[in-house]
């Protein structure tokens, strides 16, 4: 008799929070106009077959059959087929679900691989499930795809997050997004609510409540942690840094810096010296 018996580490396992909430099968036939669009929640392509490509934001992404796409929540983003070869594909929809990427924005693309069939069993068990709704399918559903994202991150070397599940407001994601790349330009309250075409009342509001501070609040503390760095790994003069960073005047800055670090900026920058 031959036995052969593994025994699973005795280690807390991690909880997945993360949530399924669709899976659509779609399949380009001339019927339909791509326009850009977001959505609050994560969103993963597995293409079955076809050519095409995806705009994400100002990004053009080939795509073809058993390559796997995933886009972060409050992405704009279309998918364009090739008439010659359409996509037919399934997208799921997960709430909660944040993969860690340097890219901006924020996706990740996988051509095919070996692992794409594995992957592309679990969308279509997935799809069975849903659609028969058979006793505790949701269940079932819901452990398909806790499968599918652990072997994913496993086999390409990917680490996910779980985060609050928030329908946040797309104006404010992009209002956040522009702060933190144009936080050295001259911005305001009135600016940022022109951008993007709200009332600076309603965008201050809002923002408040999705991210726990105000746009200009939030604004100040991206200066304050780029001016952090810049005293730490420069020899610019504190004048120099206020104004790269975006701030009016040296004092407002260095006001900023003393109340958000306790200390001012040339005893930041001194005490750092004298410990390294």
């Amino acid at each position: 008799m031959s036995n052969r018996k593994f025994n699973l580490d005795n280690e807390v396992q991690p909880e997945i929070h993360f949530r399924l909430l669709s899976i659509s099968a779609s399949k380009f036939e001339n019927d339909w106009t791509s326009f850009p669009h977001s959505h609050h929640f994560t969103e993963i392509f597995f293409i079955k077959d076809g050519t095409g490509r995806m705009l994400i934001e100002n990004e053009s992404v080939p795509v073809s059959s058993n390559s796997l796409v995933v886009i972060g929540a409050q992405v704009t983003h279309t998918e364009f087929s090739d008439p010659e070869n359409p996509l037919d594909y399934y997208v799921l929809g997960v709430e909660g679900l944040k993969l860690n990427t340097d890219r901006e924005p924020e996706y990740i693309h996988v051509p095919a691989s070996a692992n794409s069939p594995f992957i592309r069993q679990c969308f279509e068990n997935i799809l069975r499930e849903m659609h028969n709704k058979q006793d505790r399918y949701a269940e079932i559903c819901q452990h398909y795809l806790d499968i599918l994202i652990l072997y994913f991150c496993r086999k390409d070397h990917v680490s996910y997050e779980v985060v609050d599940a928030q329908n946040s407001s797309h104006e404010c994601h992009k209002v956040k997004r522009f702060i933190e790349h144009n936080y050295q330009s001259m911005i305001s309250l009135d600016s940022l609510a022109e951008n993007c075409s709200l009332s600076k009342y309603y965008l201050s509001h809002r923002f408040a409540e999705l991210y726990g501070k105000s746009p200009i609040a939030y604004l100040n503390e991206v200066r304050l942690a780029s001016a952090r760095d810049l005293l730490l790994t420069t020899n610019h003069s504190i004048e120099e840094i206020a104004g790269c960073i975006g701030f009016s005047s040296t004092s407002y800055f260095s006001q900023s810096f003393q109340k958000n670090f306790h200390e001012s900026p040339q005893q930041f920058r001194k005490s750092h010296r004298v410990r390294t």
